[in-house]
This record gives structure tokens, C-alpha cells and sequence, in this order.
């Protein structure tokens, strides 16, 4: 029995063995050992016995299939080889030896390794081939070099992980090397039919390392379990033998040979399982999720977006960010699905549970006929809210202004340069005050809330507060500054009348700004630096403050 027979029978005898030790002993990791040739570790935990084992053993079949192939010697020579076949050949081989042997090396140095020995083959066969002009094969050359090449730049750059390889370029770039290694394995396919000398069944092995991704999607569909990746390994085999098979033929003479023909059967097949792989039209994509694992990151936020801030091309994504919830997977078709059906409800008239600020993102122009202020962009509501704020300011002044008009000096018998009238809303029972204009009078302030108990005026130190009485109306308040004591206390016509000390580090006493007045009062301290009195008159809707220095 020739050697590649003897190994084929004594490696699927040893499989078959295994499968059926580990139907007796409950376990595959025997089955897996053989086959697989590392530990099965998690990859097996938690799946049904029986669908693995069948993997495996299928595994077996094809590793069994994969010995005959690799281990055939060449047929007899046709004609003599090239100086180029001979070292592609040699090539082809230690691509198969490296790629049957596990190996333990860095991921650097196993895509270093393994393209260092595929680039050289992919030149010589370009140079071997015949039937194929120089432009094919160049074209050929130039499609094979650049998976090798984004493959040697992510093994360098797979310990940093740079923001790059998560950007859709990074995705694109993935999409491009996976189009152009395809379009290099038609090109070689068709490249040794045209020159003739490898027979039907290679290049059927080659045709089938296509097909093979469709069907590891479809068995991963159908089982969902650790039989896959036997399944995946099966498929891997299809590529070792159709490089056994290519360096074993290359001794044959080239000629004319007749056209590829896929039996139809076959055709079917690979479309059926096509159709599987993809699913139903109606099957959910989960584009825009929270988990951000497979869509754009969508930036969450309380408010739905404006839609006169996102472009055209952007709304259905915004939309979709806005509604999408994390702990339901639903897919963006039936999102979109709900949100329209909303829109023509919402134009019909009828009650919808949406938001119209959301809805506006599908259909601006329905919601726009009721709302059309959530068509308005930001810097237009900006622009709104300014102009709302400056009109209301400006009413502010204008009911002060006609306040202060209204308000009369209460005591006119008592004149001087240094006074001013006028009103003061308490909008939110906070006093007014008079202060030093250059002292720190936060901790006096700190002092005086602590201690109040609804006095009419409370001092501490450099600075007076004074408390007015909750109302509904504007209080006249007039402050005058003296350079001596005023008349004695005159109690007829006030509700209350008190007195306090204050004192002032700077020589200047200010009154605060009342409401939005445009009154200033002048400064209350005539006498400079030191202690003044300030005796306070109050009934509804007056207060009457007079400012003299203190006697010492």
C-alpha cells in the first residue's frame, strides 16, 4: 500500500476511534484532540454531545482526504520543468508543511512566515502560467499583494490598537482586501484553466474554497453550537489540497483544455445555501444600537435633536439613535416602519404616543404644519429666546421707569443734595441693602441671616439689610444722605420707625440698584470714614431711609 493511502486509512481509523471513545466516555475532547489537534478548552461547554462528535468526524473524513491528496507523488513528467515551476513547487509544498503544522509563535511572526512563503509562489505563478496575456497577469500580481500587505500592517499594529482600526475607513479598508483576495483567486483559477495543465477536480477544489465561507455562515445558522468550528476546519482543508494539488500537476504539459463547467447541481446548491446565509428581506439589522458594537456610536441625549441641525442623509440614523432602547432588539426596519405609520396618523388627524420633536425627524413637512417652531434651528431658537429675554428686560425698565414716576418723596419739608427716590419690587422676599462700596460684607451678610428674626432692618457691621413687607406692589424707596442729625424721631404717618449703626472702613455708604430702576442713588456717607446712624421709616408701600453720622 502506497504511503498516502496507508496514512489517509490509519489517520480516519484513529478518528473514527476517538469519536467513538467519546461517545463512551460522554465527552469530545479525544474526538477534538485528533482532529482539531489543539484542546477543545470553552469552545465545547454547554452544547449537545452527538451534533459535535458528527463534526468531528466529519473533520476526520476530510483530514483523512487531505493526507491522500498532500502525500500523492507527482505523475510522471510530461515535460521537463522550468527553473521557475521546480522553486514554485517547493514553495507550494512548505506552504502545505506550515500550514498542517500547529505553531505556537507570535501572530507577528506566523503572518511574517506565512506571506513570506505565498508572495514568492504568487510571482512564479504568474511566470509559469501560459494562455494568459502580460496584462492579466500583472493585474494578477498586483490584486494577490495587497491582502498580504493590510495583513503584515495589522499584525504590526495589533499590541498599540490605534483609534484608526475602529473607523469606517479601517471597515472599508477590511472590504477592499477581501474583494481584491477574491478577485486574485478567480483571476489564478481562471489563469490555470487557460494553461492547461491542471486537471477538472483542482480547479473544482479551488471553486470550492468559495463556496466554503457560504456554507461554515450557513451550518453556524442552523446549529448555533461547537460544530461549527469543526465544520469551519473542514473548509479550511479545501485550501491545503487545492495547493497540494497545484504543486503536484505543475510536471504536466500545458495545453488547450476544455472549458470549466460547474455541474448544475452544484449551482443550485451554492445558490440555496446563498439565500440561507443572507435570510429574509425582513430579518432585523441592528445598525444604530446602544451597545455601539456594530453601528455608529449614537450621542444619547434628553432632548430629541433639532432637525434643522442634521443633515438630510443623517435624520433616519438620528432618528433611530432617539427611539432605539437597550433592552430590545429591534430592527432599524421596524423602527422606521412605526415612526411612518406615525407621520400619516399624525396627518390624518389621529392621536399618536410619539413625540412630534422625534416624528419631525421622518416627516418635517407633516409635522411642520402644526409645530413648525420644531422645524427652527438652534441658532433661530437661540435667536428667539435672545430677543424674548431683551423684551422682557426692556418691559422691565419701561413698568420701573413709570413706578419711579409714580413714587414721591415722603418727607419734602427735609431737603438735601444728597438723596434719590425710587421703586423696588420684592419679586422674591429678598431684601434690599446699603454697604460699604469697597468692604467684603459676606460674612456680616452670613450674621445677619442667622440672627433675623422679621425685623424691618438687621445690620452687622458694613452692611444694613432692609426687609419689606410681602406685597403685591411696588415700595417707594427714598434714602437721604445728612451731614448732622436730622429732627427728632417723627412717628405720625409711619408704621414703624427704627434705628441702627453701621459703619464704613471706606468713607463711602452705596445703596444697592432696586429692581430694574434707573435711579442711582448717591453715596450716603457725608461725613467720611467711620460710624453712621441710620434710622429707617416704613408703612405700605414707603420706606424712608435718612443716613447721618453717628455721635461719638
Amino acid at each position: 500500500m502506497r504511503l498516502h493511502r496507508l496514512a489517509a486509512s490509519a489517520y480516519f481509523a484513529v478518528a473514527l476511534g476517538a469519536v467513538v471513545l467519546g461517545l463512551v466516555i460522554g465527552s469530545a475532547t479525544p474526538a477534538w484532540l485528533v482532529t482539531m489537534w489543539y484542546p477543545p478548552g470553552e469552545a465545547v461547554e454547554g452544547v449537545p454531545l452527538l451534533p459535535v462528535l458528527g463534526g468531528l468526524l466529519l473533520l476526520g473524513l476530510v483530514n483523512g482526504w487531505m493526507f491522500w491528496e498532500v502525500l500523492r507523488r507527482p505523475a510522471p513528467a510530461g515535460m521537463p520543468m522550468g527553473r521557475a515551476a521546480v522553486w514554485l513547487r517547493v514553495l507550494l509544498y512548505a506552504d502545505v508543511v506550515w500550514l498542517l503544522i500547529p505553531s505556537f509563535l507570535p501572530d507577528l511572526v506566523e503572518t511574517v512566515v506565512s506571506r513570506a512563503l505565498w508572495v514568492p509562489a504568487l510571482v512564479l505563478l504568474t511566470v509559469v502560467v501560459t494562455g494568459s496575456g502580460r496584462s492579466f497577469r500583472l493585474a494578477l500580481l498586483l490584486f494577490g499583494l495587497v491582502e498580504p500587505a493590510r495583513a503584515v500592517v495589522d499584525a504590526l499594529a495589533d499590541d498599540a490598537q490605534p483609534l484608526i482600526f475602529v473607523t469606517p475607513a479601517y471597515r472599508v479598508s477590511i472590504m477592499v482586501t477581501g474583494l481584491a483576495a477574491f478577485v486574485m483567486m478567480v483571476m489564478v483559477l481562471l489563469a490555470q484553466r487557460r494553461d492547461g495543465r491542471w486537471s477538472r477536480g483542482t480547479l473544482l477544489v479551488g471553486v470550492g474554497t468559495f463556496a466554503s465561507a457560504f456554507l461554515v455562515d450557513l451550518v453556524d445558522a442552523l446549529t448555533k453550537s461547537g460544530a461549527i468550528e469543526s465544520i469551519a476546519e473542514a473548509m479550511d482543508v479545501l485550501y491545503l489540497v487545492w495547493l497540494a494539488r497545484t504543486a503536484r500537476e505543475l510536471n504536466r504539459e500545458p495545453q488547450r483544455a476544455a472549458p470549466l463547467r460547474v455541474p448544475t447541481a452544484v449551482t443550485a446548491v451554492a445558490a440555496v445555501a446563498l439565500l440561507m446565509v443572507v435570510g429574509p428581506e425582513y430579518a432585523p439589522r441592528l445598525t444604530y444600537t446602544w451597545r455601539g458594537e456594530e453601528g455608529m456610536d449614537c450621542r444619547l441625549s434628553w432632548a430629541p435633536p433639532r432637525v434643522a441641525d442634521i443633515p438630510v442623509h443623517e435624520r433616519g440614523r438620528a432618528y433611530l439613535c432617539s427611539v432605539s432602547k437597550p433592552d430590545r432588539e429591534v430592527s432599524d426596519q421596524e423602527l422606521i416602519g412605526k415612526g411612518k405609520a406615525a407621520c400619516a396618523r399624525f396627518a390624518d388627524g389621529q392621536p399618536v404616543r410619539a413625540r412630534p420633536a422625534l416624528l419631525a425627524l421622518l416627516c418635517p413637512e407633516v409635522i411642520g404644519r402644526r409645530h413648525p417652531e420644531l422645524l427652527l434651528s438652534s441658532a433661530q431658537v437661540e435667536r428667539q429666546r435672545a430677543e424674548e429675554r431683551s423684551r422682557l428686560r426692556e418691559q422691565l425698565r419701561r413698568e420701573a421707569r413709570e413706578e419711579d414716576a409714580r413714587c414721591r418723596d415722603p418727607w419734602p419739608a427735609l431737603r438735601t443734595r444728597f438723596q434719590a427716590t425710587a421703586s423696588y419690587y420684592d419679586w422674591d422676599g429678598q431684601p434690599y441693602g446699603i454697604h460699604d462700596a469697597e468692604a467684603d460684607t459676606s460674612r456680616d451678610a452670613e450674621r445677619i441671616w442667622d440672627a433675623y428674626q422679621a425685623e424691618s432692618l438687621a445690620v452687622s457691621g458694613q452692611l444694613a439689610l432692609v426687609f419689606t413687607p410681602a406685597q403685591d406692589w411696588a415700595t417707594c424707596v427714598t434714602a437721604k444722605a445728612l451731614r448732622s442729625a436730622p429732627p427728632p424721631l417723627r412717628r405720625r404717618g409711619w408704621d414703624k420707625v427704627v434705628e441702627a449703626d453701621i459703619v464704613s472702613g471706606s468713607g463711602r455708604l452705596v445703596m444697592q440698584t432696586l429692581s430694574a430702576s434707573r435711579v442711582r442713588f448717591p453715596d450716603l456717607a457725608r461725613g467720611g470714614p467711620g460710624r453712621y446712624r441710620l434710622r429707617l421709616y416704613t408703612r405700605p408701600g414707603v420706606d424712608l431711609i435718612l443716613v447721618y453720622p453717628a455721635r461719638r
